[in-house]
């Protein structure tokens, strides 16, 4: 009887011996992750309210951010003050990779989108914009872009290795107090500034991190599902220099595509719209709205 016992505790045992740690160390492809987020970003057409928040020293300043967002290459932005701020009044269409908004003289101007640009990273809808965007910005390099090999029955073992060795640019750590699947070179310890990259949450596949060559970073927190089918974050933080803008999330709305139209073509800026165009007289704020707007 004792001998009986023994065999089923030592079957039960040791699988998950021989399996938990290759479990534990598994990471997906990037084209993958990037999917899965891309999935986490949404479809349709959002009506997106939030207040932005600027600190300069003791003093602090508030504008009111409205968004109609497409996708991540594809959004309307009114700027006005929010409660008991300085006056403030800005628009901006982002479509086909160039911005239109105000030239702050009474007429418009249209500019390539910034390799910097904040929002879109929560909005592309596919894997592969989303990788595309990271790339742009130099965040990661062009390998992220490449397609992989297809495997034929005869490479069965290459295909297993790719997948118990991963990619030598995408590796687990830690960002906003939970494990992240990291893109990017790690920074060398002797390093005297941090190499770009982005932090994917290992369980839920939202970013938490994106650290730009030019140091900016922003961080992602407290996400929830928003409009039925979209998972945003109640908190961001943009960091750059000396300076901070933090975002914080008032509603988000389906709005239909028809509707939207109109405003997400560069023409519904209109001229007195542009010569309304007024910004808070601070440096940084008219920085935070050329580089990450």
């Amino acid at each position: 009887m004792p001998n009986a016992l023994k065999k089923p505790v030592l079957i039960l045992i040791l699988p998950l011996f021989l399996f938990a740690p290759r479990a534990h160390g598994y990471i997906p492809l990037s084209k993958t992750i990037a999917s899965r987020v891309a999935r986490n970003n949404g479809k349709g057409v959002y009506a997106i309210e939030q207040d932005v928040q600027f600190r300069t020293g003791s003093e602090t300043s508030v504008l009111r951010e409205r968004w109609i967002v497409e996708n991540g290459g594809m959004m309307r932005l009114w700027v006005s003050s929010a409660a008991n701020g300085a006056p403030a009044r800005y628009d901006a269409v982002y479509r086909d990779g160039k911005k239109t908004a105000p030239d702050f003289s009474g007429g418009l101007k249209t500019t390539p989108t910034s390799l910097e640009f904040a929002e879109r990273y929560s909005h592309e809808r596919s894997g592969n914009e989303f990788l595309r965007a990271l790339v742009r910005a130099g965040i990661v390099p062009q390998s992220f872009l490449k397609e992989r090999p297809r495997f034929t029955i005869a490479r069965e073992d290459q295909a297993k290795k790719l997948e118990t060795e991963g990619e030598p640019l995408v590796r687990l750590g830690r960002a906003g107090g939970v494990v992240n699947y990291v893109f990017g070179e790690p920074t060398p310890t002797e390093a005297n500034k941090n190499l770009p990259g982005a932090w994917v949450e290992q369980d839920a596949f939202v970013l938490r991190r994106l650290r730009f060559p030019s140091q900016a970073e922003q961080t992602f927190d407290q996400y929830s599902l928003q409009a039925g089918t979209i998972r945003l974050p109640s908190q961001r933080v943009i960091t750059w220099n000396d300076h901070t803008a933090v975002i914080r999330l008032i509603s988000v709305k389906s709005v239909d595509a028809k509707t939207a139209a109109s405003v997400l073509s560069p023409s519904s800026i209109t001229i007195p719209e542009a010569k309304a165009a007024k910004l808070p007289d601070q440096a940084q704020v008219k920085e935070f709205y050329s580089r990450f707007r």
